[in-house]
């Protein structure tokens, strides 16, 4: 009895300290953490064709795309789920357009850059026009048409020190790092004065 007790207790302890240190490696952050606002993934958009129409909910279709290209630039990209933090936070904007005269597909990528801690540090447009027909494989061309802005605005994010310099080092250990589901509640870049 007392071995199967001691063997209960063993097994007990080593399955704590697994969660354990599971949990820890949980809560360490990420590198980068995209986060992308609910609102694409409920609401669809209409791309306009003269006989057919294509409805989408842009966050399914960017957000492979986005783990994908950030992951290879930067090391490591992650999607934001609740509690998850970062060294950078970026907040994605997608938006599309179709042109049926010219059969172009037009993607554009607002990316905001923010600290770990919440502060907004940059603000980059990626644009892109990918040929293609509506009537064919439309999700392919939507997809092939972000992956061009968000190359550009990963271009632009690499070329940046500063921010390279954040998503390797993190955050100062004075400041606290802010879940990534507040990006949309933090102030954005304030525009210049006129």
């Amino acid at each position: 009895m007392k071995k199967l007790c001691a063997s209960l207790l063993t097994l007990l302890l080593a399955s704590t300290f697994a969660h354990a240190e599971e949990v820890a490696s949980h809560d360490a952050p990420s590198k980068l953490v995209i986060y992308i606002s609910p609102y694409e993934y409920t609401n669809q958009i209409k791309l306009w064709h003269f006989m057919k129409d294509y409805w989408f909910a842009q966050g399914p279709l960017v957000e492979p795309v986005l783990t994908k290209t950030l992951g290879e630039k930067f090391g490591e990209a992650v999607m934001c789920e609740a509690g998850v933090t970062g060294n950078v936070l970026l907040w994605v904007q997608p938006k599309m357009f179709y042109n049926p005269h010219m059969r172009n597909f037009y993607g554009t990528i607002k990316a905001t850059v923010y600290t770990g801690s919440g502060r907004a540090i940059a603000s980059y447009v990626g644009e892109s026009r990918y040929s293609g027909d509506l009537d064919i494989l439309p999700a392919n061309s939507v997809q092939a048409a972000y992956d061009l802005a968000i190359q550009r605005v990963a271009d632009k994010m690499k070329a940046d020190p500063g921010i390279q310099k954040l998503i390797d080092q993190g955050i100062s250990s004075k400041e606290s790092y802010t879940p990534c589901a507040m990006v949309s509640l933090l102030p954005g870049i304030a525009p210049p004065a006129k």
